[in-house]
């Protein structure tokens, strides 16, 4: 039986608006959902996918050994639960290639650094540069999508997390 969650516990609450909500939030491990409980709840053509399975513009996203589920419902562009990542391609079809792989890289740096926010960030443009998807040009994309995002008790306002990126982009210890 599931548990008394809700699925925007960690709906990024606007990426665009707000920037992307981490594992914060969460009262208890009981109130978190599996990817099957999740995929069972929302219904609809919501499915679930191993690990690799998801594609982004034809190249396929990992985030080590985690699922990621496609909720086409979600009311953002992407989500994390501890242990798997949900995404809404209908959203993500419409940005992008470079801000799409920092969202998948986002979501996924909150599986293996936490839910603080900035260092999702760093994760995401450091994973970025390492794979060669992003470029300063990409980058610059990047802070584009998120400029208009305010600050809020979660996260920084765009202009911060995009000047935050820049600096971690251009750490030399990422090569």
């Amino acid at each position: 039986m599931m548990t008394a969650w809700k699925r925007s516990i960690l709906a990024c609450g606007g990426i665009l608006a707000a920037g992307v909500l981490g594992l914060a939030g969460i009262a208890a491990a009981d109130d978190v959902p599996t990817p099957e409980e999740y995929v069972e709840h929302v219904g609809g053509d919501s499915k679930l996918l191993e690990p690799g399975e998801f594609k982004l513009d034809g190249r396929p996203q990992w985030c080590g050994k985690r699922p990621t589920v496609v909720d086409d419902q979600l009311d953002d562009y992407g989500a994390a639960y501890p242990g798997f990542l949900i995404f809404n391609t209908r959203l993500l079809n419409k940005v992008s290639r470079p801000v799409k792989f920092w969202i998948f890289a986002h979501e996924c740096g909150h599986q293996f650094r936490g839910p603080d926010e900035a260092t999702a960030d760093c994760f995401a443009v450091q994973r970025g540069r390492r794979e060669q998807w992003l470029d300063e040009t990409g980058l610059e994309e990047i802070c584009s999508f998120i400029a208009p995002a305010k600050g809020d008790a979660m996260h920084f306002s765009g202009s911060y997390r995009c000047e935050y990126m820049r600096q971690c982009y251009a750490d030399p210890t990422v090569r």
